[in-house]
């Protein structure tokens, strides 16, 4: 290459380059240079950095910017390069935020010099603030219906309950390890048949949801009724269940104040006393006052006795 090609060639690709890179004097933290991405990204003209303090890019706050610019040169001095985010702040006063990469050189006219290379991280910033404020929504849902959430790895065991199940419970975050054989372990022995039975109803594609309703133990060794409800949100290319989700539900919370009551049974009918000396069916008071529902069927007893009766109409005695 003819002499001074290389200094050309390397000023084309920095001037173009996608990532905005500034060029800054470490003695007075004084802008040398910065691309045309650079200052496009701030909302400035090409040029129009050169001569100024880094600190009218920071936006001001916590840290303040020059609490930043010395944190860049603590760990510049011992570690050669400075790696973080910064919150940023336009010639129009807007924010936003930048992944940052500091490393450093030494020049013959300048002294020790900082190359910083930006890159815009707003888009994801705001994605992700976005999503602790759904996160957040979901958790307010979830604690208000009395339900607590789980995802689950079906194949490595893997799960991480949400705060508020773990609370519900009574056990703090530091007891509870990340594992479906500590909610096993917690699970009433005689209920964990039907839950296994529920679960391979909906991997085998019987049930489009998994629900089951189980016992599980509080911390104080009391036991809690909970509809667990889930779905497989995921498959391995197998075919087998690979990733779940859903929601554990306290049934005490729910609507099952009614059989907490006093209640006045007709001895005669059965029907139920309500407020107001109002008398009712057992389903119909029942069927409001909790989530049961009734099928009608003849116990064995019953059966036996029926069976006596009509025995008894047809002999030649009762003729």
């Amino acid at each position: 290459m003819p002499p001074g090609a290389d200094d050309r060639l390397l000023a084309v690709i920095v001037a173009n380059m996608f990532a905005g890179i500034m060029l800054v004097r470490a003695s007075d933290a004084t802008i040398l240079y910065a691309n045309p991405r650079f200052a496009a990204m701030f909302g400035y003209a090409f040029g129009e950095l050169e001569g100024r303090p880094t600190t009218i890019l920071i936006a001001p706050g916590e840290p303040r910017p020059e609490e930043v610019d010395r944190r860049i040169i603590s760990d510049l001095t011992t570690q050669g390069v400075w790696k973080g985010e910064i919150e940023n702040v336009k010639k129009d006063g807007t924010r936003f935020w930048c992944d940052v990469r500091v490393t450093t050189f030494e020049h013959d006219d300048y002294g020790t010099v900082w190359v910083a290379v930006q890159l815009d991280i707003s888009a994801r910033k705001h994605a992700e603030a976005e999503l602790r404020r759904s996160e957040e929504r979901l958790g307010l849902v979830l604690e208000a219906t009395g339900a607590g959430a789980w995802d689950w790895n079906v194949q490595t065991g893997e799960v991480h309950f949400s705060p508020y199940w773990i609370a519900s419970l009574g056990y703090a975050a530091e007891e509870v390890p990340p594992s479906v054989a500590f909610w096993e372990g917690i699970v009433h022995p005689d209920d964990m048949p039907r839950i296994r039975a529920a679960l391979a109803r909906h991997f085998e594609g019987h049930a489009a949801t998994y629900e089951c309703v189980a016992r599980l133990r509080k911390k104080d060794g009391t036991w809690r009724w909970n509809l667990d409800c889930g779905r497989v949100v995921e498959w391995t290319p197998a075919g087998e269940p690979l990733r779940m989700v859903g929601t554990d539900t306290d049934l005490s919370r729910q609507r099952w104040s009614g059989l907490q009551e006093f209640i006045s049974i007709c001895a005669g009918c059965k029907k139920i006393r309500t407020e107001g000396d109002h008398w009712r069916a057992f389903e119909e008071h029942f069927g409001e006052s909790s989530l049961a529902q009734f099928s009608h069927g003849l116990c064995p007893d019953c059966i036996r006795k029926l069976s006596d009766g009509i025995v008894e109409s047809q002999s030649p005695s009762s003729a």
